[in-house]
């Protein structure tokens, strides 16, 4: 079964060192750079609400790897780039690993936001 395509790069870092009192790393390290990849967001699913009227769509985001690439839930993808080299996120803007899906052929990671957006993360 042949590989999907990986033509964006990305830098990878783990959580490391000491942790706040949330349990969270003050510090991380970086596992590897300018790592193939694809990257995209889609909507996951639509409900209508019944308490606030409309409609709800949540997007999911995924990431896609080779086999064997040392990625665990909880790394941050902290830079991406895509296939013409332009940044589409970085710095502030990182993603969490949530899960990594083995398959045949690639790895499947979903992702979310990493900054404390409103008060959360």
């Amino acid at each position: 079964m042949r590989m999907p395509p990986l033509p964006m790069r990305c830098t990878i870092e783990r959580p490391s060192g000491s942790r706040d009192s949330f349990g969270q790393s003050n510090a991380t390290t970086p596992i590897a750079t300018d790592v193939p990849c694809y990257w995209w967001t889609g909507q996951s699913w639509v409900a209508n609400n019944t308490q606030a009227p409309g409609v709800v769509a949540v997007d999911t985001e995924r990431i896609l790897f080779a086999p064997g690439q040392d990625v665990k839930p909880g790394d941050r993808i902290t830079t991406l780039s895509d296939h013409l080299g332009n940044t589409v996120f970085s710095g502030d803007d990182y993603r969490v690993v949530q899960q990594v899906g083995v398959m045949r052929n690639h790895l499947d990671c979903t992702v979310r936001f990493g900054r404390s957006i409103g008060g959360r993360s």
